[in-house]
C-alpha cells in the first residue's frame, strides 16, 4: 500500500453520527445496521459486549470501519477469547484502494494485542475472495442451513397458486418427524423475557456435548444478544424437576413469499431436551403461520436432533444463499488444536448478524 493516503485509529462512541453517515453512504445497498438504535445495541452497548471499532480516516472523515467484538469462547473444557469481525464498511469513493485490507490487518493486530486466540467472521459472497487472497485466513466452508416444511400447502400455494393447497401433503410427509423423543413429557416449557444465571451450567454442559468451539452462552450474553432491534426474539426455557435444563431462541421473518421461522440459538443438557425444544419451536412457528422452519448448525448433536425432528439439508437450488465462515489463528497460545473442520465449531444464526 505504497499510496496509502489514510490513517488507522480507533473510533469513539461520540462519532456515532459520522459512523452512521458512512454506513448510509452505500448507494443501492440495503444495510441493516444503518440506524442509531442498532449501533447502540450491537457495538456501543453497556451490557459488557461493546465492540472496538477500527477506523480508516482521510481528511478528518471516516472512510472505512471494522467493528471487532471480543467474546468468551469454550472448546470442550478449554476457555478461549475470540475476536468477531462484523459490519465492515468502506466508503464507495475509497474502494479497491487497500482500505479494506488495512482495516483487517489493523483488526488482526488488535485481536492479538487483546489476547484473542483467533479471529472469525462470516463474509458474504463479495468479501469472501478478499479474505481468501490474504493467505492467512482459513475457510472450513459454509454453515449448513437446515430446513423443515411446516405447511406444505401454504408454501406451494405461494409458488404455484391454489393447486399447491391440494398437494401440500407431499412436502409435509417428506419433512415429518422421524421418531418421537422418549421422556419429553417430563420436560416443562415456558416463555420468558430473560434467562437466569442457571443457563450457564446448561451452556457449559452443552458446549462439551456439542464438541465445537462456541461462544459461551452466559445469561448476560443471551439476554443481550437476543434483545436486538432487528427481530422480535422469543425465548422458551425447558425445566425438569424444578431446574433449568435448556433454552431456545426463535424469531420469524417474511422470506420467499411466506413467513419463515428461524431457530436462532439453543442450548440443552442432553439430546432429549434438545429435541423437545426444537419441537416446541416448531409448534410456535405453526402458531405464527410459518410455512418453513430453518436452523443453522455445524455441531453433530444439533444436526442429529434436527434430523430426528424432520429437518433436512435442502439442495442449493432451494436455499441459494451461502453463509461462509472463515477464521484466522492469531498466534496467541491456547488453541488445543487447529479447528479446521466445520464440526470443530458450534455456529448458529445467533453467531452472525444475518438474523
Amino acid at each position: 500500500m505504497a499510496n496509502r493516503y489514510w490513517t488507522i485509529r480507533l473510533a469513539e462512541a461520540a462519532e456515532l453520527e459520522s459512523l452512521l453517515a458512512l454506513v448510509r453512504s452505500l448507494p443501492g445497498e440495503r444495510y441493516q445496521g444503518a440506524s442509531s438504535e442498532y449501533w447502540q445495541w450491537r457495538y456501543l452497548n453497556d451490557a459488557g459486549f461493546a465492540a472496538t471499532i477500527v477506523a480508516a480516516v482521510h481528511d478528518g472523515q471516516l472512510i472505512g470501519v471494522q467493528p471487532v467484538s471480543f467474546f468468551d469462547w469454550q472448546w470442550g473444557d478449554v476457555r478461549l477469547t475470540g475476536a468477531m469481525y462484523t459490519g465492515v464498511v468502506t466508503h464507495p469513493d475509497h474502494r479497491r484502494k487497500g482500505v479494506f485490507r488495512s482495516l483487517i490487518d489493523a483488526s488482526n493486530d488488535l485481536a492479538a494485542q487483546r489476547g484473542a486466540q483467533f479471529c472469525m467472521t462470516l463474509p458474504n459472497d463479495a468479501s469472501l475472495p478478499g479474505f481468501l487472497k490474504f493467505g492467512d485466513w482459513k475457510y472450513p466452508g459454509c454453515i449448513p442451513m437446515w430446513m423443515k416444511v411446516l405447511d406444505g400447502g401454504k408454501l406451494l400455494a405461494s409458488k404455484i397458486g391454489p393447486l399447491g393447497r391440494l398437494v401440500g401433503w407431499i412436502p409435509d410427509l417428506l419433512f415429518s418427524r422421524r421418531s418421537r423423543s422418549n421422556g419429553s413429557a417430563a420436560i416443562e416449557l415456558a416463555a420468558t423475557a430473560s434467562v437466569s444465571t442457571e443457563l450457564e451450567a446448561v451452556s457449559e454442559r452443552f458446549a462439551r456435548l456439542a464438541g465445537g468451539c462456541m461462544i459461551r452462552r452466559t445469561a448476560a450474553y443471551w439476554n443481550w444478544r437476543h434483545s436486538g432491534p432487528l427481530s422480535m426474539y422469543r425465548t422458551l426455557i425447558a425445566g425438569k424437576n424444578g431446574r433449568l435444563v435448556g433454552a431456545i431462541c426463535t424469531t420469524s421473518q417474511p422470506r420467499m413469499g411466506v413467513e419463515i421461522g428461524l431457530i436462532v440459538d439453543v442450548v440443552a443438557e442432553d439430546s432429549q431436551v434438545l429435541r423437545a425444544l426444537i419441537a416446541a419451536a416448531d409448534t410456535e412457528f405453526r402458531r405464527l403461520g410459518c410455512a418453513i422452519a430453518t436452523c443453522q448448525s455445524t455441531s453433530l448433536i444439533l444436526n442429529d436432533a434436527l434430523r430426528e425432528e424432520g429437518y433436512r439439508l435442502p439442495p442449493r437450488a432451494v436455499m441459494p444463499k451461502q453463509f461462509h465462515f472463515v477464521y484466522r489463528p492469531t498466534g496467541v497460545p491456547g488453541l488445543p488444536r487447529e479447528p479446521a473442520s466445520m464440526n470443530d465449531w458450534h455456529l448458529t444464526f445467533g453467531d452472525s448478524d444475518n438474523v
